[in-house]
């Protein structure tokens, strides 16, 4: 369906001559603007529905040059048939084998088309393991600055949907998901190699189901004309509050 979407929008194909919705009604919501949604109905609707989204400073980009080399380390070993040297004996699994299988996860295609919502929920997914029984569960990067405590619920979520976009696209999974922290720890460092990662891998039970519903009752959301109120703890919806009352 997503090619689909994306040859009419480029003028390759008549929308006239498909059954589908409307273009400019199709929603696509993924994890991360999910996340939004649990965090403040408000803030998702003016983003998603009107463009307005929550102001940012300027960003580091060694987050996203980490990801990109990381990506590129776990496809080396992938194809050296064996796992990351720093990751052996760390994993339940071994890298799936595929790199086309991985690089449909990794797309911006990638995920599902919800018949009862008539939208898509769709993510990138960094990688993924092939555990002993043959099923295959989401693995994913995180980086941190200091030695990870507990797992953020936006992770939580994140590999709910992932987990949910495996399942619905026919491949054998389970409610499981793994993460791989990649951190420092500035009271435990190598003083020769201080910028040398430490490593932890989390397994995490992930809620599909539950993600589904969150989808479905974030796509509920925006097809209301009226805006929703904002959560009680947004900083952004009670700075606006302030501007409107001066």
């Amino acid at each position: 369906m997503f090619w689909l979407l994306s040859a009419v929008r480029s003028g390759l194909i008549d929308s006239s001559d498909i059954n589908m919705p409307e273009i400019r009604q199709v929603v696509k919501i993924s994890p991360s603007s999910l996340n939004l949604f649990l965090e403040c109905p408000r803030c998702f609707w003016l983003q998603m529905n009107k463009g307005f989204r929550r102001p940012k400073g300027p960003s580091s980009t060694l987050p996203s040059g980490v990801d990109y080399t990381l990506k590129a380390y776990f496809d080396y070993w992938r194809k050296q048939g064996g796992e990351p040297p720093i990751l052996r004996g760390k994993l339940p699994g071994k890298l799936l084998t595929k790199q086309d299988m991985i690089s449909k996860f990794r797309s911006r295609s990638f995920g599902i088309f919800d018949t009862e919502a008539q939208a898509y929920f769709m993510g990138m997914l960094d990688d993924a393991l092939e555990l002993p029984d043959g099923s295959i569960v989401p693995l994913d990067n995180k980086t941190r600055g200091f030695p990870p405590t507990e797992v953020h619920p936006s992770y939580q979520n994140q590999m709910g949907a992932y987990t949910l976009f495996l399942r619905e696209n026919n491949l054998p999974t389970k409610n499981l998901a793994y993460l791989v922290y990649w951190f420092f720890d500035h009271k435990n460092m190598d003083l020769e190699r201080p910028l040398d990662f430490n490593i932890s891998v989390k397994e995490i039970k992930t809620e599909p189901d539950r993600m589904r519903a969150v989808f479905r009752a974030a796509v509920s959301l925006l097809r209301q004309e009226i805006m929703p109120d904002a959560a009680d703890n947004c900083t952004f919806c009670r700075y606006r509050r302030g501007l409107e009352k001066n």
